[in-house]
């Protein structure tokens, strides 16, 4: 499906996003929500607060480096919104399209910032355009929004707090959006080394209620479909609770089989498109993702092809 915004309203969003990108940075402040696209009218807009009643009572949250989107995001996002998946969680349901302006493993590459959180723009317009077209969904709304801490952990209790003040008052639950690769870094011990034991760094995200949607990606890194379980496995049994992990944090992460449009990675979408293969990059993000990224050139230069930022 074609992207409902034209070429100038998206060439539009990337001073609008670097200007409201700026104000964030400079402001100390940890989370802020830059845009809202709806339902309604698939418009970027400022976002306002929302009222008690607005305000989801779960928040889906797609955090990533969106270096492009593309359909392994759709996916993941689709079918956490997907109602036979979603109505096992309180509504109002709301997603956040997330992105760090820091992260704990990449340094900044290829597409700017304000670029990217205008792919994430043209990307939420894509899904809900898509999702619009079947009454089968339980999104209204598609968040925008930008954080300066690096970690889950952290991201999540500056979303409870700035967040409740300035966007979300009901203080929603969070269904963090994962594939396999994340939650074997988000249970690290290594990256939490000033706790004792280390993963008890996640006690305060799971006290409150907060969840990870992991979607398995079976591939030789990180092993199939069995391995990936057992890992997970071992928090429910209760083999890593030396390291801090308490047994029963596994009723609050979902496993979802895997789907190959998941395995889908930026770093293939960056490689296709320095090489010119657009019919590829087509192939391989949504419609107007795809079209900025050719008529923007966006990684023409780039011809590493490593994992970046």
């Amino acid at each position: 499906m074609a992207s409902t915004l034209n070429s100038n309203t998206y060439r539009s969003l990337v001073p609008m996003l670097a200007s409201a990108l700026k104000d964030f940075q400079s402001s100390g402040s940890r989370f802020r929500v830059l845009k809202t696209v709806n339902t309604s009218d698939l418009q970027p807009r400022d976002p306002v607060k929302l009222s008690p009643d607005e305000s989801p009572k779960t928040l889906f949250i797609l955090d990533s480096s969106f270096n492009p989107p593309s359909i392994a995001h759709q996916t993941l996002a689709s079918s956490a919104l997907h109602k036979s998946s979603s109505d096992a969680h309180p509504k109002p349901h709301r997603l956040l399209l997330l992105f760090a302006t820091m992260n704990a493993e990449k340094a900044p590459s290829a597409a700017s910032f304000e670029q990217r959180l205008t792919l994430m723009t043209l990307f939420a317009t894509d899904l809900l355009s898509s999702l619009k077209e079947s009454s089968d969904h339980s999104a209204s709304a598609v968040d925008i929004g930008v954080t300066s801490l690096p970690y889950y952990t952290d991201k999540s209790a500056a979303i409870d707090t700035e967040g409740m003040r300035d966007f979300y008052p009901s203080k929603p639950a969070h269904v963090h959006l994962v594939g396999y690769d994340t939650i074997t870094r988000f249970f690290a011990p290594k990256y939490y080394p000033k706790f004792n034991p280390p993963l008890s760094a996640l006690d305060p995200y799971f006290n409150a209620g907060h969840c990870l949607r992991v979607t398995l990606r079976p591939d030789d890194e990180y092993g199939s479909v069995d391995d990936q379980k057992a890992f997970i496995q071992r928090i429910e049994t209760g083999e890593m609770e030396k390291e801090g992990a308490k047994k029963e944090w596994s009723k609050q992460i979902e496993v979802v089989p895997p789907n190959p449009r998941a395995g889908v990675s930026s770093t293939r979408v960056r490689k296709a498109a320095k090489a010119g293969r657009w019919e590829e990059v087509q192939d391989l993000c949504t419609a107007g993702v795809a079209a900025y990224v050719e008529s923007e050139s966006l990684y023409e230069g780039d011809d590493r092809g490593a994992k970046m930022a």
